[in-house]
């Protein structure tokens, strides 16, 4: 009986200690939540033909993804933040691409937490960081688990634009 006594107090004190040490809220992994294939179509602007395609989403961090999609005539991977907004997961460029787009960098610790799901939200990414008449080219339907993306391809060989829909 003793030792069933110490056995259950030391129980007790680790899973106090355990407690006290793990102050920070558990961080979700919003990239987690769309990794994987999707495959769907192309469809060209120009031509309005649908050709079979696919996008490979990678996690790079808890907010970042790169894709990859690609199909016969199309094959480029880059790299996009997210951002919840409510059934959809908003895409947004990162880096070099977002300057590049917008005329301006973004700013910094954006993506920081504040508790247990408090990411900056779409609503607050657009009024933080673009004017409104800013053009966004992609989301993940969260329901449907779907990525729609537009790529912008005028001056390339394909030219256009090209529409992207696929299912995980």
């Amino acid at each position: 009986m003793k030792t069933l006594k110490i056995a259950l107090a030391i129980a007790v004190a680790t899973t106090i200690v355990s407690c006290e040490m793990n102050n920070e809220p558990e961080r979700p992994m919003l990239s987690n939540k769309v990794a994987g294939t999707y495959n769907g179509t192309l469809r060209s602007s120009f031509s309005q033909t649908e050709t079979p395609a696919t996008a490979e989403i990678t996690t790079i961090n808890d907010y970042t993804i790169q894709v990859r999609c690609y199909s016969a005539d199309v094959d480029t991977t880059f790299s996009l933040e997210l951002y919840l907004d409510g059934d959809m997961m908003t895409v947004c460029f990162t880096d070099n691409d977002f300057t590049n787009q917008y005329g301006h960098g973004m700013s910094a610790n954006h993506h920081m937490m504040g508790g247990n799901s408090n990411w900056t939200s779409w609503q607050q990414h657009m009024s933080a960081e673009h004017d409104p008449d800013d053009e966004h080219y992609g989301y993940f339907d969260m329901n449907s688990s779907t990525f729609n993306y537009t790529f912008d391809l005028i001056g390339t060989s394909d030219g256009g634009t090209q529409y992207f829909t696929g299912k995980r």
